[in-house]
């Protein structure tokens, strides 16, 4: 039976990505061919709903700009990683850490290059000589934010850090909060902010990653209440990017 409450937000949403795809300022975002596969993907939906089937995977475009289909992936995600991360929770630690940029204008290659810099300064942090004595591994989210009241994006990293189980030999808690702050702003250059919180429990690694994956604060549909520029700038800042990165 169809839930038709369901089925309205869903509409809604494919024939608002349909209608600002159209827009020039998509242009060089979302390509003819990824329009054209989002086109397909309602159609294969729609005829899904007509005929009371099942949207099968294959009938999905699978494409990034597709918001009905990068729900779908984030949602595939979140259990990719609660299975990866309960073989690891079995050896390590595991600690939730937020590292924030800088904000930035609605201009991608501004937020590229900010991407890309919290991107390098992360490298240098989890090799600083204390971290790397303790920490193991790690998973990074690379998330943006936008934020309204200031009309700009704020670019930041979601850690999830693997450490050796004895890390309290090394550093209590509030140490190890102090030291990554320390540590991240001077990398910065400027008093960035940092958080940092222990998982202990599978609910709390659950509840982690749910909120880097499913929440809906993730979902691309977010940005169709704002103006159509900050979607465009969005897209292209992360084209061809890999948004969830494990450490080797």
């Amino acid at each position: 039976m169809i839930n038709i409450q369901e089925y309205e937000e869903t509409t809604r949403q494919y024939q608002i990505a349909i209608k600002w795809y159209r827009d020039k300022v998509f242009q060089n975002t979302v390509s003819e061919s990824a329009f054209n596969s989002i086109e397909k993907c309602y159609e294969n939906y729609q005829y899904s709903i007509d005929r009371n089937i099942k949207f099968e995977k294959r009938a999905r475009c699978k494409n990034n700009c597709c918001p009905i289909c990068n729900t779908k992936y984030k949602a595939n995600k979140y259990f990719e990683i609660v299975g990866k991360l309960q073989n690891i929770n079995n050896k390590c630690l595991l600690f939730s850490l937020t590292l924030n940029g800088k904000n930035t204008e609605i201009n991608h290659e501004e937020l590229k290059r900010e991407i890309e810099e919290n991107n390098r300064k992360f490298n240098k942090l989890i090799k600083y000589p204390k971290l790397k004595k303790v920490i193991t591994g790690y998973l990074k989210v690379i998330e943006i934010a936008y934020i309204p009241e200031r009309n700009s994006f704020l670019p930041h990293l979601h850690i999830i850090l693997f450490t050796i189980k004895g890390i309290y030999k090394h550093f209590k808690i509030r140490e190890l909060k102090k030291l990554i702050e320390n540590r991240w702003s001077e990398l910065k250059g400027f008093k960035a902010n940092t958080y940092l919180k222990k998982l202990g429990t599978e609910e709390k690694i659950n509840k982690c990653v749910s909120y880097l994956t499913t929440s809906e604060k993730k979902r691309l549909s977010k940005f169709f209440n704002e103006d159509r520029k900050i979607l465009a700038t969005y897209l292209k800042s992360i084209k061809r990017k890999r948004l969830y990165i494990w450490s080797n």
